[in-house]
Parts: C-alpha cells; sequence; structure tokens
C-alpha cells in the first residue's frame, strides 16, 4: 500500500488577519453587505481576503486594477489553499467560468467581455477599494447585482480610505468594519520604525497650480528643477542613505530619468521607469534591484501600487504631494519587514509654502521634522507617551501611555550564513529558527532544536511572510531578552563555553569578542548545518 504524503505547510494566518474575516462575517450577518477593511501597506491585505474566499461559499470575483495586483492575488490564493481552483480575467486570457475569479477591471469592465460574466458570485473583493467608485468599477458591481437584496457580499481593502478627488467612498461601501492604522503595525513589529529627513529646496511652493486638489505635475517639475532639485536630492542621499536601497518618487517621467541620471553620474548604480517602460524591460530592472546591483529606481507614479520589494529601507519622496493618501502609497513601500532591516529612511523634498500643507512623515505622524531627523518615529512618540505619563503622575497618580510591545518593534538579530539562510537564535533551550530557500523567490521556516526532529512551519513563502511567521513564533516563545539585538548581555564578553565551541568549529576569533558576536558566530556556522 503506497503511503500518502503528509499535506505541505503553507502559510498561518497572523491574528489581525483572522480578526478582520471575522469582523466582516459578523458584520455581514447584521446586514452589512458592502464593508471596508482598511490596513497599511504590507500587512497582508491579500491574504485577508483569500481567506474570506475559503471560509465562504459560492463563487467569487475579485477585481484589480493593475497587473501587479492580478499575479499577487493568484500567488496568495494559492498560499492560503493550494487546491483553490481559480481562473483570470486579463487580455486575452478569459477563465471566466471558474469558481473564483481574478479580474483585470480594464478587461472585465468592456462590454463585450462582461456580457459573458456569469452574475451569480455570492462574494466580491475589490483591491485597493479607494478605486472603486470609478465608473469601471460600478459597470461590474452593477452587472453583479451588488445592492440587491440577493446580492453579493461586496468587500473593500485599502490602505488608504481617503481620496485625493474628495470623492466619498460611501457610495460603494457601507462602513469600515475593520482598520488598523501604520503606526499601530509599526508598533506591533509588522512593519518597521520609520526616521525621516527633509530636503529642503529655494522653492516657493504657492506658486504652484493645483488640479484635483493636488500640484500640477508640469508646474511641479519645472519648479524643481529650478531649485536643482537632482543634486540636492543626491547630496542628501550620499549623506544620510548611501548604504540604502532607495525608491525615488517623482512628479513626472522626465523628471524620473533626471534623477536616476543625475545618481548614475555621481557614480551610484540608479534607474529609471515608466508606464510605458516594456514588462520584461521593467521586471529586470525590479529584479537588478532586488539583488542589489541597481541601488537606486527612479519611477512616476509606477510603483506606488502593487509592488513588493522588501528589502527596500529608503524612500525618496522628490513628488511633493498634498494628498495624504497618495503621500502613504509612497512611504509605504518602504515598511515591509526584511531580515537585518532595522528601520526605513524616508527623504522628503519640501519647500517654503504658506498657502498648502505639504504631506511628510513629520506631517504623517504629527512629529517636530527636527526631532525626526535626529531620532525615528517610534522613538519620538515613545517620548513623548513618557513626558505625558510623568507630568501626569502628581496631578492623577496614574501613568498615561500608549501601551508599547517594546520586543515586537525592535529589530532581531537574523544573521545570515555562507548558505544563504537566514538564522535566528532562540537560546541552548529552543534552539533556533531558519527561513532557508526552497523554490525561486520562495522560502521555508524551520524549528531546530538539538536531539529533536526539525519542525516544519511554513513553505513556499515569501521572504517577509516568512521571516513574520517567524518572529510571531519566536514571540509566543517568550525569549524576548535573548531576542533583542540591543539587549545588554550581548556587550558582555563571549563566554568560555562560546570561545571553545567556535575554536572547537575552526572558526578564527578576534580578540575582546562579545557575547553578542559569538553568538552571531555560532548561528551562522551552525545555520549552515542540517
Amino acid at each position: 500500500m503506497a503511503t500518502v504524503a503528509p499535506p505541505r505547510v503553507r502559510l498561518t494566518p497572523r491574528p489581525y488577519q483572522q480578526e478582520a474575516v471575522a469582523a466582516v462575517l459578523a458584520a455581514a450577518a447584521l446586514g452589512v453587505q458592502r464593508p471596508l477593511v482598511v490596513l497599511p501597506t504590507g500587512t497582508g491585505k491579500t491574504i485577508l481576503f483569500a481567506l474570506l474566499v475559503q471560509r465562504r461559499a459560492g463563487r467569487a470575483l475579485i477585481l484589480a486594477h493593475r497587473d501587479e495586483l492580478i499575479q499577487q492575488a493568484v500567488d496568495k490564493f494559492h498560499l492560503v489553499d493550494p487546491t483553490l481552483k481559480l481562473g483570470v480575467v486579463q487580455a486575452a486570457q478569459d477563465d471566466h467560468e471558474a469558481p473564483t475569479v481574478v479580474a483585470s477591471v480594464q478587461t472585465l469592465s468592456r462590454r463585450t467581455r462582461l456580457a459573458r460574466l456569469r452574475p451569480d458570485f455570492q462574494t466580491i473583493v475589490i483591491d485597493e477599494a479607494h478605486h472603486a467608485t470609478a465608473v469601471t468599477y460600478r459597470r461590474i458591481l452593477e452587472h453583479c447585482r451588488m445592492g440587491r437584496p440577493d446580492g453579493p457580499l461586496v468587500l473593500g481593502v485599502t490602505a488608504t480610505p481617503e481620496r485625493g478627488d474628495r470623492k466619498s467612498l460611501q457610495q460603494v461601501f457601507d462602513r469600515i468594519v475593520y482598520q488598523k492604522t501604520l503606526l499601530e503595525m509599526m508598533q506591533a513589529g509588522y512593519l518597521v520604525d520609520l526616521r525621516a529627513i527633509q530636503v529642503l529646496l529655494q522653492a516657493n511652493f504657492d506658486a504652484l497650480r493645483t488640479q484635483r486638489g493636488d500640484f500640477a505635475d508640469a508646474d511641479l517639475e519645472s519648479l524643481l528643477l529650478a531649485a536643482n532639485a537632482p543634486a540636492q536630492v543626491l547630496a542628501a542621499f550620499q549623506r544620510h542613505a548611501a548604504g540604502r536601497k532607495t525608491l525615488l518618487f517623482t512628479p513626472t517621467v522626465a523628471m524620473a530619468y533626471a534623477m536616476a541620471a543625475t545618481f548614475s553620474g555621481a557614480g551610484i548604480a540608479a534607474e529609471a521607469l515608466d508606464g510605458t517602460t516594456p514588462i520584461a524591460a521593467r521586471r529586470a530592472i525590479l529584479r537588478r534591484l532586488h539583488s542589489g546591483e541597481t541601488r537606486v529606481v527612479a519611477n512616476c507614479a509606477v510603483l506606488t501600487e502593487g509592488f513588493d520589494e522588501p528589502s527596500v529601507d529608503c524612500v525618496i519622496v522628490a513628488r511633493p504631494t498634498q494628498s495624504r493618501a497618495f503621500y502613504q502609497q509612497m512611504l509605504g513601500r518602504g515598511t515591509r519587514t526584511y531580515p537585518g532591516k532595522t528601520d526605513c529612511l524616508i527623504l522628503d523634498v519640501v519647500g517654503v509654502s504658506t498657502q498648502h500643507t505639504l504631506q511628510t512623515a513629520a506631517t504623517l505622524f504629527a512629529c517636530d521634522p527636527h526631532g525626526l531627523a535626529q531620532a525615528s518615529v517610534l522613538e519620538i512618540l515613545k517620548d513623548e507617551d513618557e513626558d505625558v505619563s510623568m507630568g501626569a503622575m502628581p496631578i492623577e497618580g496614574t501613568l498615561r501611555s500608549t501601551p508599547v510591545d517594546l520586543f515586537a518593534r525592535r529589530a532581531l538579530r537574523w544573521v545570515l550564513t555562507r548558505q544563504g539562510a537566514w538564522v535566528l537564535s532562540l537560546g541552548a533551550q529552543h534552539g533556533t529558527l531558519r527561513l532557508r530557500a526552497d523554490g525561486v523567490d520562495t522560502w521555508q521556516v524551520m524549528h531546530v532544536r538539538r536531539e529533536v526532529e526539525p519542525a516544519l512551519l511554513g513553505d513556499l513563502l515569501p521572504l517577509d511572510y516568512a521571516q513574520g511567521l517567524a518572529e510571531d513564533f519566536a514571540r509566543h516563545l517568550g525569549v524576548e531578552r535573548l531576542l533583542d539585538a540591543e539587549a545588554p548581555w550581548r556587550r558582555q564578553p563571549a563566554s568560555d563555553k562560546q570561545v571553545a565551541l567556535l575554536q572547537k568549529l575552526g572558526v578564527a576569533l578576534q580578540a575582546d569578542l562579545s557575547k553578542g558576536q559569538a553568538a552571531d558566530l555560532l548561528s551562522a556556522v551552525l545555520g549552515d548545518w542540517d
């Protein structure tokens, strides 16, 4: 009798993803048929709606407006449920009879394509739901019986429920049923901390015209070029971000290529892309950014949505904006976690204005820009909480502060081994967590302990999800003191036991080796062993 292979482990949902699904289902039970979920970029909105589709009976339709978002949806659905039967409606592909259809809005909204679509969906999900008021979306939703008594549950997911043109999403959605802010997810450790420095130009933004609530792109380009912005941004990058992997946003295509040329002229590997860049060329540029061969990629409104590169740890906003939503989209490209990444640096290009409110990291988090140049967002907010608490004690006798899981938001000590694996030591009792490549851009998470069979916690995961799964597991073990990259014990002299084991393994030791350094060496060496 043939043995049956054990099922493959994929993705363990995070607590907030499960909470969001529960909130949507609870709201639907109370008659809310058009709920909206708001989660920051990088926190797994696609996983959330894949879980929802898995929980609900009947056919499902996923609507997205970018090629990258469609492919993301397909990939994440397979992570949640590899057996799910998916079809794609995009360009020449027309799997409109599939149980779950992932569709391009641009393709499906064509009347000839829409006429072929059976409108019997029980669940419709709109990715990047702030676009849902557009005519193309409304045409599809009306065809699929939205708002009728027998109509589908229509879920919207977005990081930015505000629209720059101030159109209300209440045209499509009933209310927000679940929301987490960027700050909450940073404090919880699901997104990295932020630092920000303003690049002040000699430019008067009051002279700019506005269109649909934001600066006119052509005017903004002229103003930035007149203020010698490419050279100013380059100087700020060289001073503050030279070792970082960077995305640079500009108001126009010409400005993106001018920025890339300025950086390249200074010997920095930089490239630019735009909406007309062929798909193959765009993918090649982004592969070079991923590998580190390219350090800076400049773009104009191409990589604001649907682009994931967790290793990016610097975002240059050389596209000044009045739109809070647009600013958050740009900033969100750098907030994802990545092994060894401690924070993301934001370089905000600003000028003088008395009439316009320019969106920056300082305005987003209500921080002083000078203070934000010296400390991170979470450091500043923690200090403010402590100041308020200390000031309140003589009057109220109690502490008033925002609860923050300090361990959750600290960078953990991931070590890269010679074989390309990432290792996180949990101490002698708990062993190590290891992230190992098990495919093209996919990773497995292993818990390895002495004299115990290694445990597979997840596989075939994107690196940021693999890291998140491992760190959630570490939190549940309660090994905060051992994992804190800044823990005092790391500065103590290496123990005799550590030195003896390193010598036995043939590792050359430096003088004044610390416990932390010794632990990292052991993790790197032993992490390559099965």
